[in-house]
């Protein structure tokens, strides 16, 4: 007896087969139950989702003598003559080899035909979006106006593809990708049928390369199950299928990390001497990056995370996408897959302050923080003979707690809830990109909290000495940064938390017993400490003139 393909053994019969289209079945049914029957129907979609499936059936199930709920009955000579591709009234056709004009004028001649045993003569035409555009203008009348006994299905997987001309005269059935618990419950009884044996991890991995397409899915486990010998087990999917398992997912990028440069282009020679495919492997390295991403977000701790950092994998992924499409345009992907790697190095190379490869952001601010405060006592100490430990004391900080205090009141009196809720939107919100700047803007922010805002000015506190220090280190980025992302000449406040408590609330009750709050000129304490500011650069201009 000849083998029979897997995919070819299973494919449904009846709308009662069909996995993972439900509403599309149901509207199929209903139309067929109600009479309510079009002449022209499209079915777009990804590969192995059931198109060409559901339009046999559909067409099978209109020509049925004794259809019952919408469903052909099996049973009588229409359906078994569907059921072994003998019913002359329903005609296939692959657009993909009968492209031309005289294919479709060839059914314009025989639509005006009766059909011989059935209700209906249907026409499937499958990947429809392959006929030439002389083919698709001798359709078009045809399509606009068949005689009462003739229905199209078109079909395919391209329908930007498809003349709007064509598209206006369908109605149009958009199929999805199946789900991979769709897809695993088929293959899980399939397997059970054919008595093969398969590890639950083995089926899953399945799934997920299967893409949301049924007929590649049980292709793979068909081929599976040859290669294994009916012992289907985790290696054989990730062999079979050119991929790497978690392990070498994650051994590939500690390697970055670790910026093991001849270990990676050693890992990448393996690759092409295995005939791996590049493109799924890169694949394969963003769905890893994702899902841990995913953990982190739902969980707020993830080890991959807290070792690569957001930022970095967030980098790593649009990297790795943008080479998946050059990879996808050239003949020799182990060129581009070397340049993907020499990327990924630069993305873990030091930055502009000495931080260590691969540290992440939370370790970064702990870092820069330390250092910061260190730098700063010991400056302090030198230039103005204050002891360790008493860095609120520093004259520039003095300057700078003057100059909030001053706007702390002229924003409060201006202070509206509008302006808060906009401005907070915009900080708050998320990126794709950022530059240096505004990395280092962001994650200052992070410890801090936006408490008021005005038209012109903006409240941020915090409860921590250290952070209100470095805010005042960093002043002019911050306010540069806050005024480039609002696209408004705002100033910026940075407040002390267990100041902000009592402080706020002396306002609302000065401003509710409507006393006059007069706004205060800043100018003088900007002036001095612009003078207090001045770089060591500065001072030796001045000493060269």
């Amino acid at each position: 007896m000849i083998y029979k393909a897997l995919y070819r053994k299973y494919r449904p019969k009846t709308f009662n087969d069909v996995c993972g289209q439900e509403i599309i079945v149901q509207t199929l049914k209903n139309m067929i139950i109600s009479d309510k029957l079009t002449h022209a129907y499209l079915f777009v979609g990804p590969r192995g989702t059931g198109k060409t499936s559901i339009a046999k059936i559909f067409a099978k199930t209109l020509n049925c003598e004794n259809p019952k709920d919408g469903c052909s009955c099996e049973k009588c000579s229409i359906c078994e003559a569907s059921n072994n591709n003998e019913n002359i009234d329903i005609i296939e056709m692959d657009a993909a080899s009968n492209n031309g004009v005289d294919e479709i004028r060839d059914i314009k001649n025989h639509v005006t035909l009766l059909p011989t045993i059935s209700k209906y003569k249907i026409y499937i035409i499958d990947e429809v979006h392959m006929l030439s555009m002389g083919a698709f203008n001798a359709l078009l009348k045809t399509l606009e106006e068949p005689p009462k006994h003739v229905i199209f299905i078109l079909a395919t997987t391209e329908p930007q593809k498809v003349p709007l001309t064509i598209l206006s005269r369908c109605q149009m059935f958009e199929f999805k990708p199946i789900s991979a618990s769709k897809i695993e419950e088929n293959l899980s009884n399939i397997c059970k049928k054919e008595k093969i044996k398969i590890e639950d991890e083995a089926l899953k991995q399945i799934c997920e390369y299967s893409n949301g397409g049924m007929r590649d899915a049980i292709g793979l486990l068909d081929q599976l199950n040859a290669y294994s010998g009916g012992n289907i087990k985790l290696e054989d999917v990730i062999l079979l299928n050119g991929r790497l398992s978690i392990e070498e997912i994650t051994n590939f990028f500690d390697l970055v990390n670790d910026n093991k440069t001849e270990e990676l282009f050693k890992f990448s020679d393996s690759i092409d001497v295995e005939g791996k495919n590049y493109i799924s492997i890169c694949e394969d390295f963003i769905k890893y990056l994702r899902n841990n991403l995913i953990d982190y977000q739902i969980n707020s701790s993830n080890d991959v995370v807290k070792k690569f950092g957001k930022d970095n994998i967030t980098k790593m992924i649009f990297t790795i996408t943008d080479y998946i499409s050059q990879m996808k345009l050239s003949s020799d992907k182990k060129i581009y897959f070397d340049l993907l790697i020499i990327r990924l190095l630069d993305i873990f190379d030091k930055k502009e302050d000495n931080v260590p490869r691969g540290t992440s952001k939370e370790e970064v601010k702990e870092t820069k923080k330390e250092s910061k405060k260190t730098e700063e006592l010991v400056k302090v100490e030198k230039e103005n003979n204050v002891p360790r430990g008493t860095l609120k004391d520093n004259p520039l900080y003095k300057q700078y707690d003057e100059l909030m205090n001053i706007r702390i009141n002229n924003i409060l009196i201006k202070a509206d809830k509008k302006s808060l809720t906009d401005y907070k939107n915009i900080l708050t919100s998320d990126s794709e990109q950022y530059n240096l700047d505004e990395l280092r803007f962001k994650n200052i922010l992070s410890d801090c909290e936006i408490k008021a805002a005005s038209p012109n000015g903006i409240v941020i506190v915090t409860s921590d000495d250290s952070i209100r220090y470095e805010m005042y280190d960093n002043f002019d980025l911050i306010e540069k940064c806050v005024q480039d992302k609002l696209k408004n000449e705002v100033l910026v406040c940075i407040y002390d938390e267990e100041k902000w408590n009592t402080t706020s609330e002396s306002y609302r009750k000065r401003l509710r017993n409507k006393e006059v709050i007069d706004e205060i000129d800043e100018s003088s304490v900007l002036i001095n400490i612009k003078s207090s500011n001045k770089s060591e650069f500065d001072d030796l201009l001045e000493i060269g003139e």
